[in-house]
Formats: structure tokens, sequence, C-alpha cells
């Protein structure tokens, strides 16, 4: 994606009042967007009415040249108009945006050689959709990695991949960002007690919880997801500090959708005995296949 083409998602132009609003986005951290995820029964109105501008004000950087402030992302929430254009806007950049990635499939013949593949050749060869950034046209869902999902078939041969290696989306977009690339696992490796021992290392349940650091529970599905994505990663490159939810909570929210739904395409999607995802490793020429 070019520089032109990145301006292009970030600058939008947004009705409001009779006037034409210039409104640069922005690509906010994790946490920013991820904590104010709501499960789908408890998305009542009333609710929705106090997130939406929070969400508008997280994604503003400027509105006129102006720092978007939580009054003008009131303001554009009681215009209907206002509130779509912003919301379509958004729905484009994060979806775009989370397919800049690449992927790294391991020849597990000889261990010499890796596939370089996007997110969208993965579901396209697959036949599986992307995991969906928003419902009905405006929410932000859940993400897959809220909670376990059944693991995907795999027929008996060719092989999996003996690695799955990534290189985030905002290595490509030239975003500021901790991790530079790394190795993505399983998240419910060990059925589940990797994540059992994560909760009970990083929020143990009735435990007094750190300033920044309030939404860090499991009633909360976006921090149950990064929770989860912490435990997937087995290795990260560039970051000074260990894997931690907090590590995941300040990764551009883009890098999150990328892995969010690269692990759901790697481990839960069912690959059929007549798939067509199959890899011939250019090394040995045997066949795998890009999952895990």
């Amino acid at each position: 994606m070019t520089r032109a083409q990145l301006d292009t998602l970030l600058n939008v132009r947004v009705p409001l009042d009779g006037a034409e609003r210039a409104v640069r986005l922005r690509v906010p951290p994790a946490a920013d967007l991820l904590t104010l995820i709501l499960e789908p029964k408890v998305r009542t109105p009333e609710r929705m009415s106090v997130l939406v501008p929070s969400e508008l004000k997280r994604l503003m950087e400027s509105v006129d040249g102006q720092p978007g402030t939580i009054e003008l992302a009131r303001a554009f929430a009681r215009d209907m108009v206002a509130t779509v254009e912003l919301l379509t806007a958004r729905k484009c950049l994060l979806e775009v945006l989370s397919e800049e990635g690449a992927v790294y499939a391991m020849c597990p013949h000889c261990r010499a050689w890796e596939a370089e593949l996007s997110v969208v050749a993965l579901t396209v060869a697959l036949q599986a959709g992307p995991w969906p950034i928003i419902e009905n046209g405006a929410v932000l869902g859940v993400p897959a990695l809220a909670d376990p999902l059944p693991r995907g078939t795999r027929p008996a041969t060719p092989p999996t991949a003996a690695r799955i290696r990534f290189v985030p989306p905002s290595h490509a977009l030239d975003l500021p960002a901790e991790i530079a690339g790394g190795v993505l696992g399983d998240a419910d490796a060990e059925k589940g007690r990797l994540v059992r021992e994560a909760w009970s290392r990083w929020a143990p349940p009735n435990d007094d919880r750190a300033p920044g650091r309030t939404q860090w529970r499991h009633d909360v599905p976006g921090f149950r997801a990064m929770l989860r994505l912490a435990v997937a990663l087995t290795s990260v490159e560039g970051a000074s500090e260990s894997i931690s939810p907090a590590l995941v909570e300040r990764m551009p929210v883009v890098d999150f959708y990328f892995l969010d739904t690269l692990h759901y395409v790697t481990h839960n999607v069912d690959v059929g005995p007549q798939t067509r995802a199959a890899i011939t490793c250019e090394k040995c020429g045997a066949r795998f296949l890009p999952v895990l």
C-alpha cells in the first residue's frame, strides 16, 4: 500500500451542522478499541449511546486540523449521517489495513523453506472468510480469540506447516509499533493450561487491578482476546520486554486484527481431503498445508 492510499483511508470529509468537516483518523492501540467491545447480549441502546462517542473519540486524530475532542465525538454521534460516514470509514480502515501483513509457513519436511502468503490468500485458498471485525455493519464484533473455538479438521496428508511466522501490517505500513514480527502458536495449546496459567499470572480473579488495568477482567471480551493472543505468541521480534497482555494492548489495533484472523484461519478453519490449499516446497519438492 502506498502512502497516498493510506492517507486516503485516514482522511475523510464528514458533514456536520450544515458544514463539511475534515476528519483525520488514526490507528489506535489495540486496547483503545478492544476494551469497548461488548458481548451481543449486553449491547443495549443505553450502553451503545455511551460507547459510540467514546469509540469515535479514540479514532479521531483531528477535526479541521484541531485535536479531536469528546465534545466533537458526541456531536458526530448525535448526527445519524455523520455517524454512518465515520463508522463506514472506520470499517474500511480496519478491514483494509489488517490485511497488509505477511505470513510465512515453514515446510515441515526440510524446514529450510517458507512459503510467503497473505491472510487474504489463505482465506481464499481455504474457502473461509476472515473473522468479521465489524458486526451488523456498524458494531465492533467479538474477536475470534476471545473464546476457544473448535479445532479445525485436517486431512491425513499432506502434513501441516512446521511453523507460522508473521510480519504485522504496521511494518508494511510504516506505523509505530514495538513488534516487528514473530511466531504465532496455538492459544489453546496443552488443553488450555497455558491460558489458565495466564489468567492466574496476569489477571487473577478478585485481585486489585493496577491503574490502567481495570479492564483486565474475564467479562471484557476484548481483554480475553488480548490475553489469549499473548499466550499464542511464542516469540516476537523488536519488543524490549517479554510477551504479555500489556505488550498486546499497545500494538496497533490493525496488527491485533491481522493476528486474530491469522490464528482463526490457521487453527480453526476445517481443511478437507480435497483442499487446493496445499503448497509445494521450493527446496525439497514436498507438499504441505499452510495451517497448524
